[in-house]
């Protein structure tokens, strides 16, 4: 891995979704380079996983600073210009990664927390950027294999250049739309000789340590029930296929990412190059949802499965299978290095030394 003590030694790093499962992980790995500060925005909306325990190691940290709450919801534009002015690097993680059935609730949640929270968050970049022209600014914001929608299996692994066409719920739509402002507000400060770059990473199903089972993703729910001794329920058989990637290995992108000069590209995370790695899938990464089961049951020792039909409610906003071409940040330097199997022993003995659930 490369060594990123320089590219953070001195410099504010502002994370948002800082007490979630990604940004902790990340707070913690930036903490080992001696940045100047860490700023850490989390509004912790309840059931996404937010927590002070994720950061428990940080709490004695002077360079780390906390700001939670309602009040710290990234809409406030006043609230959150000063600590933009500050930062060197914005991790912009908030949001949700809910798959939500089709109603006017979840609508206004999705929109709200995965839309309008950021077009505000980012207009709050731009005025910053604007009143303070000598100010540099990176930001890397966390996208969504979601974003492509439902992929036809012969185009898997689907690449950054295949244009969507089924999205499947408002989650999808709503982190296309976010993605698509950042890069507008992007391109707009650069013709003003603003110093700003703007990227995203469009992550597929990260797992590992510190992550809730409230968010809905099958690794943290299976492994709590495992854990428990429980049934793990497979939607239609569980023959539905998705590529996974540990945390430690989505941290190391975010890092790659935020210490280059690229702007305004999207690049898929994953864990294949090419038609090929469809094939031969780096670290055996590309996975059934029934062969996660299985491996998690082996590993733990506990649990079994249980096939049940596809509930109606779900089978709507299911993407189908799914593999990610990571072709082009390859070329960058980025592979996973942990396999499944590896990076599910690891989750498995974090959760029973930790016992979260």
């Amino acid at each position: 891995m490369q060594n990123y003590k320089d590219e953070f030694l001195e410099k504010t790093i502002l994370i948002t979704g800082g007490l979630g499962f990604m940004g902790s992980n990340l707070a913690i790995r930036i903490s080992e380079f001696n940045p100047k500060k860490i700023i850490i925005v989390d509004s912790l909306v309840e059931g996404l996983g937010g927590s002070f325990e994720n950061i428990s190691g940080l709490k004695n940290a002077k360079n780390v600073e906390v700001y939670s709450g309602v009040e710290s919801d990234i809409k406030n534009i006043e609230k959150m210009k000063p600590l933009i002015r500050e930062s060197d690097i914005i991790f912009n993680l908030a949001g949700s990664i809910k798959h939500t059935k089709l109603n006017q609730k979840e609508l206004e949640f999705d929109t709200n927390l995965n839309f309008l929270s950021q077009v505000f968050f980012l207009e709050a970049c731009r005025q910053v950027m604007v009143e303070n022209p000598e100010k540099k600014l990176k930001i890397i914001f966390a996208g969504t294999r979601d974003q492509y929608g439902k992929v036809p299996q012969e185009e898997l692994p689907v690449g950054e250049n295949f244009p969507p066409k089924n999205m499947t719920d408002y989650q999808s739509i709503s982190k296309n739309a976010a993605e698509s402002y950042h890069f507008i507000v992007g391109n707009v400060l650069r013709d003003q000789n603003r110093d700003i770059c703007i990227n995203s990473l469009r992550l597929t199903n990260v797992y590992g340590p510190r992550q809730s089972s409230n968010s809905g993703a099958a690794v943290p729910v299976f492994i709590e029930k495992s854990i428990k001794g429980e049934t793990m329920e497979l939607w239609g058989g569980g023959e539905v296929l998705r590529d996974f990637n540990y945390i430690d290995d989505v941290v190391d992108a975010f890092l790659l990412l935020s210490s280059s000069e690229v702007h305004g590209e999207f690049f898929n995370l994953g864990c294949c190059i090419g038609k090929e790695g469809m094939k031969n899938p780096i670290g055996g990464n590309l996975s059934t949802i029934n062969e996660l089961a299985e491996i998690i049951i082996s590993i733990s020792k506990r649990g079994d499965i249980k096939i049940i039909p596809y509930p109606e409610d779900r089978k709507s906003v299911e993407p189908g299978h799914f593999a990610a071409d990571i072709s082009k940040i390859s070329k960058m330097g980025w592979t996973p290095k942990t396999t499944l199997e590896d990076g599910l022993r690891k989750t498995i003995e974090w959760n029973f030394r930790n016992m979260i659930f």
